[in-house]
């Protein structure tokens, strides 16, 4: 079974346009039916008021009755209609009838409930008359219009107009309103369906243009149409979508693209390594266990080998946790006892390379792991160590801006050119072999840098030292009283 359609904006507005009309023309149409026939009520009413019939003499016994009609001229009776005349006396002795004729002439009798003799004299001699409506005793007689009202000497004076004029009046009424609306309703269907299908032209060719990009068209933006502010809010808001979409799609290739590029780095990295221990193991098999030299030679290998390759999943994991919760609310760190122990680790580890720290007064406490951040002055001075010659001098400065502690670490070796400096921070990345000692590291001592402090919401900047060298440059936020406390130093 197929899936049924959704109506059309369009229809929709056309069928809502229509009911609208509908509703307006139909009240229209019933106050105007009701008002209408009130009208010819009233003068029906007035007819009937101006119509005196008046019973000249009554002897008992023998009735002489000469009933006398008269009708204004300005009440359009026909010239051929007559009321409908009864008299009744107090005591209700029908004195006189009188039949009625209609427009074509045929005589009538109105057909009256008993109860009029009394609801007529239990307004007085005089009173107001009553009046309703009725039908006539014969069969195909028309409608008719009755007055009850009782004279000065107590009689029931009973007449009665036929409605034929007024009924076909209001049937005539009631006909040309019912076409007036059906044209109405059709055309105003038809004009809002053209005006609604021109209106919406603009959203159709905006869905079109829509459906017919492909993710490699997410660069293209949609016409924005200024005729209509709907229609130019909406393609501004899909332009606006597209362009999100665009970056984040380009985000996510991006991201593909480091994680592919990643794996390929890991598996080029482990592949030294793990190679060699499997021809240190060869060695063993093919006679090695016999010659001591051999054997140790290979036990050596092995374990230097396994010692590059767990250094390289430790910096795998350090990296992957950083990235893991970059956003984590950091711990305190006292910055100068920090770079104290690091210098002191440094000079310890290797006194070939002379450090010198400079710090500014009131450093006080930063936001950021002790371990981790020592980890980040290791990885620098470090770096320096591994690809610049002994005796190089390194130089860490830590001072106060804004609300930030900036800490720059600095040599005076051969430095690296600006494209050089660009990709440093990326993963596994290497300088040639011409700025390395013998032994290379895994690529990924900068990169941890990088990604430790960017979890702390830190950057980190790589820029010439001036008269030569390499400076590495990178800032931390301080605690809440900290910027208090630089603006007092």
């Amino acid at each position: 079974m197929r899936p049924r359609q959704p109506r059309t904006l369009q229809a929709r507005l056309a069928v809502v346009v229509a009911a609208v009309l509908l509703a307006a023309l139909g009240l229209s149409g019933v106050a105007t039916y009701l008002a209408f026939g009130a009208y010819l009520r009233d003068r029906l009413d007035a007819a009937l008021r101006d119509t005196p019939v008046v019973l000249n003499h009554y002897t008992s016994g023998t009735a002489n009755q000469d009933a006398t009609d008269h009708r204004d001229d300005d009440v359009p009776l026909g010239p051929r209609v007559a009321p409908f005349a009864q008299f009744i006396s107090a005591d209700g002795t029908v004195l006189l009838t009188q039949a009625g004729r209609d427009a074509s002439g045929r005589p009538f009798t109105a057909s009256l409930p008993s109860i009029l003799p009394t609801v007529a004299r239990s307004d007085g001699p005089g009173g107001p008359a009553a009046f309703f409506d009725t039908r006539s005793r014969e069969p195909s007689g028309p409608r008719l219009r009755v007055k009850v009202s009782a004279d000065k000497d107590g009689r029931v004076v009973i007449l009665a107009l036929p409605r034929s004029e007024n009924d076909r009046l209001l049937h005539r009424l009631g006909g040309v309103e019912a076409c007036v609306t059906a044209a109405a309703l059709l055309l105003a269907s038809g004009a809002a369906f053209w005006v609604v299908r021109r209106r919406l032209t603009p959203l159709r060719r905006l869905a079109d243009a829509v459906e017919s990009l492909s993710p490699n068209d997410l660069a293209v933006r949609v016409q924005v149409d200024t005729t209509t502010r709907e229609v130019h809010e909406l393609a501004t808001a899909t332009n606006l979508l597209l362009q999100r979409m665009d970056g984040a799609f380009t985000k996510e290739q991006a991201t593909q693209e480091g994680l592919r590029r990643f794996i390929a780095d890991a598996s080029h990295e482990l592949r030294t390594p793990i190679a060699a221990v499997s021809a240190y193991a060869q060695l063993f098999d093919l006679g090695a266990r016999d010659r001591p030299p051999d054997l140790a030679r290979s036990m050596a290998g092995i374990q230097r080998e396994t010692s590059r390759m767990r250094d390289l999943a430790e910096d795998l994991l350090t990296l992957a946790a950083a990235e893991e919760s970059p956003e984590q609310e950091a711990p305190t760190a006292d910055l100068a006892a920090v770079i104290g122990q690091a210098v002191d680790t440094a000079v310890t580890v290797d006194p070939r390379w002379p450090v010198t720290l400079t710090l500014s007064a009131g450093l006080g406490m930063v936001a950021a792991e002790p371990a981790r951040l020592h980890r980040v002055l290791d990885n620098l001075i470090g770096n320096v160590r591994a690809h610049t010659p002994p005796g190089t001098r390194i130089q860490i400065d830590a001072r106060h801006e804004g609300a930030n502690v900036i800490i720059a670490v600095a040599d005076d070796g051969p430095g690296l050119a600006a494209d050089e400096r660009a990709r440093m921070f990326d993963r596994f990345w290497r300088k040639d072999p011409s700025r390395s000692r013998q032994v290379g590291g895994s690529g990924l001592g900068l990169s941890i840098v990088a990604t430790i402090v960017k979890s702390w919401n830190g950057h980190v900047t790589a820029s010439r030292t001036p008269g030569g060298g390499l400076t590495v440059t990178f800032a931390l936020p301080t605690t809440p009283d900290q910027p208090d406390r630089a603006k007092r130093d």
